[in-house]
């Protein structure tokens, strides 16, 4: 009974070969793996169906490869077959870039040419700073230097003196004037006055040390102080030129004829600040624009009003004054005007 209830092997599991293979369907047979992920992550289609970031068509990457590949390498010089086919304008503009990029090619050359003396020179400068050798020791030291290169013992002899009897002096070799008395009048003996020159000696250096540091510090100091006011003079002149600006903006909507009076507010702004001095603050600055623009509308109102001529009261025997004649009202006032006007013969 038992083994009549048992199914045959063949009808639960499918063999090998019916096993669809990965990247189909049950009932599509045939595909690869790149073929199933593709199906799932359309994003990863090449060629046929790509796509540029703002949608349009366009060759995959792997097309511009390969045709990059194909292409010859193009020479930097067009042929004149190439320029033949272009305008006279594209011509003399090709002319023009290529001079330009000849001339760029030819500075960067120069430039790094000239690399090894500009790191030579960064190495000296850093270690002239680091020691704290000045300008004027450098160059005496070369002097020095150039003197025994070339056989000038006397002036190499002279310039290394002071300094050689400072180190003998410091070394116990010999000993300073003062102490050297104090030595031969019994004060002290030799062994004790070439430690007192020692110590004398390491004191003054010390001294000396501090007294350069801190002219160093208060130099650096004075540099970040004067960074920093200029630094202050640059936000408060970019908040004053704001204001004003703003302040401009609401008198062209109000004044339809300040395109006629800018170039004179601007130049009487000018010369307020000329007299009073920059602006101290962005509401300072609102203050000289609107001095100026009241002086301005001032100067425009007298030039907009017309002049008057003066007249004779007295009248002529013609009925008419010496003034200007008055305009006339028709063509036959203005004959007529004309003809008393017209001299007599």
């Amino acid at each position: 009974m038992a083994d009549d209830d048992k199914v045959p092997s063949t009808e639960i599991a499918p063999s090998i070969e019916q096993v669809p293979s990965p990247g189909t369907d049950a009932g599509d047979v045939g595909g690869s793996l790149l073929d199933a992920i593709q199906s799932a992550v359309p994003e990863l289609r090449q060629d046929d169906d790509y796509s540029d970031t703002d949608g349009s068509k366009g060759d995959s990457p792997s097309q511009v490869a390969r045709k990059s590949e194909r292409e010859p390498e193009l020479s930097e010089e067009p042929t004149p077959d190439e320029l033949a086919k272009l305008s006279k304008a594209a011509q003399r503009r090709i002319k023009k870039l290529n001079s330009q990029r000849q001339k760029l090619s030819a500075e960067v050359q120069r430039l790094k040419s000239l690399e090894p003396d500009a790191d030579m020179a960064r190495k000296v400068t850093d270690y002239l700073r680091k020691n704290d050798i000045g300008q004027d020791d450098f160059l005496f030291g070369l002097e020095l230097m150039a003197a025994m290169r070339r056989g000038d013992f006397v002036k190499f002899h002279t310039g290394v003196q002071p300094y050689m009897k400072l180190c003998e002096e410091y070394l116990g070799i010999s000993l300073p004037p003062d102490l050297q008395q104090s030595v031969q009048q019994g004060h002290m003996t030799t062994q004790a006055a070439a430690m007192y020159s020692r110590e004398r000696m390491d004191k003054a250096m010390a001294q000396n040390n501090a007294v350069r540091q801190q002219a160093a510090l208060q130099q650096h100091q004075k540099m970040s102080q004067d960074q920093q006011e200029q630094l202050r003079r640059e936000i408060l002149a970019e908040k004053v030129a704001i204001a004003v600006n703003n302040w401009e903006l609401g008198i062209v909507r109000t004044d339809p004829r300040y395109a006629a009076k800018k170039a004179a507010v601007q130049s009487t702004m000018m010369a307020l600040v000329q007299d009073y001095g920059p602006p101290k603050s962005p509401e300072n600055g609102i203050q000289l624009a609107q001095e100026a623009y009241r002086r301005v509308n001032e100067q425009y109102k007298a030039w907009s009003q017309p002049q008057r001529m003066a007249t004779s009261r007295v009248p002529s025997s013609t009925g008419r004054t010496a003034g200007v004649a008055p305009e006339p009202k028709s063509l036959l006032e203005a004959v007529k005007f004309a003809r008393e006007g017209a001299p007599r013969l």
